[in-house]
């Protein structure tokens, strides 16, 4: 028992469980946005794909940092040997996998929007982080497509909604490449990130189709999201946000 729980906070950190939770919020938002739909069971399908796409991202981003951090941060996961390269980047292509199945099992326009969402994640991971303009935009990007991910669709007269989130996740990716410091940063980024929940709530409550149980169920998110977020806090580290 005394090995299993370092390996699973390892695990936790690698993935960073906590702002799972708010990634997931955009297509489970997206859903009420428009009213959800028929059949119900494909909105656990598109949660699920969205919180694959998100760890998948976030494996492929420390894989590719794998010779900084090894410089810069060697106690994180993957340079302190907790976890594997090689099982870094299976993890990854497995997860960005699942992400694409359970997106087609929904339906076409989910797939077509996650195959999409694939490529933009694998392009910021393998190039667009490297440039400060292009990061917070494609980003941005990313977050419009995994609201979209959940509407299954865009009506001329809603492409405010997941435009919106995309601004907002733009935006609050502008200074997230700095390096944490001191805990009041820390703080400022996690309540940056915890408040993309609290606008995806919002979209909830303009949309003509949404009401105040779905945007109640999206704002429910920030629970798990901060609870986990203080149980598995971060030491002072480069902090990406997704």
């Amino acid at each position: 028992m005394t090995n299993q729980r370092p390996k699973f906070l390892a695990y936790a950190y690698f993935f960073r469980l906590p702002t799972a939770f708010v990634v997931m919020a955009d297509p489970l938002a997206g859903w009420f946005a428009v009213g959800g739909g028929v059949p119900a069971w494909q909105l656990p399908l598109l949660v699920g794909a969205s919180a694959c796409f998100y760890t998948s991202g976030i494996v492929f981003n420390d894989c590719f940092d794998y010779q900084l951090d090894s410089v810069e941060y060697p106690a994180r996961p993957l340079p302190s040997g907790a976890v594997s390269l090689k099982t870094a980047w299976l993890l990854g292509a497995a997860l960005m996998f699942a992400a694409l199945m359970l997106a087609a099992l929904a339906g076409p326009v989910p797939l077509g929007v996650g195959v999409f969402l694939g490529a933009m994640i694998f392009f910021y991971n393998a190039w667009a982080r490297r440039f400060a303009g292009l990061r917070p935009l494609v980003l941005g990007t990313c977050r419009f497509a995994n609201f979209l991910l959940g509407m299954r669709c865009l009506p001329v007269r809603m492409w405010w909604m997941p435009a919106t989130l995309g601004i907002y996740a733009a935006i609050i990716n502008f200074p997230s490449r700095r390096q944490v410091d001191n805990p009041t940063r820390q703080q400022v980024i996690n309540s940056l990130l915890w408040g993309t929940i609290v606008v995806d709530s919002l979209i909830v409550m303009l949309s003509p189709f949404g009401d105040w149980i779905g945007a109640l169920l999206v704002l429910s998110l920030l629970v798990p999201a901060i609870v986990l977020g203080m149980v598995f806090a971060p030491t002072p580290d480069r902090v990406r946000v997704p």
